[in-house]
């Protein structure tokens, strides 16, 4: 039997759990953390750097979260996120473009939870 490959999506939508995947090509992953009720962060390497940073997260309910049809989600051209923590919260500012009827549509969205024990960091990712 041979064995099936996936081509690396660094976004990717799943319309049927409302789930917005986003992941930093050629990172290690090593371990992920749930955040509040609807953001996964994954920790692990970034390709040329030796500390473990975040390298992709999980967005739960993200049609909703922006306001948008799923359609809209299915078809995301570029999204850049900043990943901030401090002491009292994680906060992910998020800015996708999406086609929707053949035109690029921009939204935004800051979704901030309580921080469970997550390190102080600054990072962004951009695909």
């Amino acid at each position: 039997m041979s064995e099936v490959k996936r081509k690396f999506k660094p976004i990717d939508y799943d319309p049927i759990v409302d789930s917005l995947f986003v992941s930093v090509p050629d990172r290690q992953y090593k371990y992920s953390i749930m955040v509040g009720d609807d953001l996964i962060l994954d920790f692990g390497m970034l390709p040329g750097r030796n500390k473990i940073d975040v390298v992709g997260f999980e967005l739960l309910e993200a049609s909703k979260k922006f306001g948008v049809d799923k359609y809209v989600l299915w078809n995301i051209k570029s999204l850049h996120a900043e990943i901030n923590v401090n002491e009292k919260w994680v906060r992910l500012k998020l800015s996708i473009v999406a086609l929707q009827h053949k035109k690029e549509r921009k939204s935004n969205k800051i979704l901030e939870v309580a921080n469970s024990g997550i390190p102080p960091l600054a990072s962004s990712i951009t695909v």
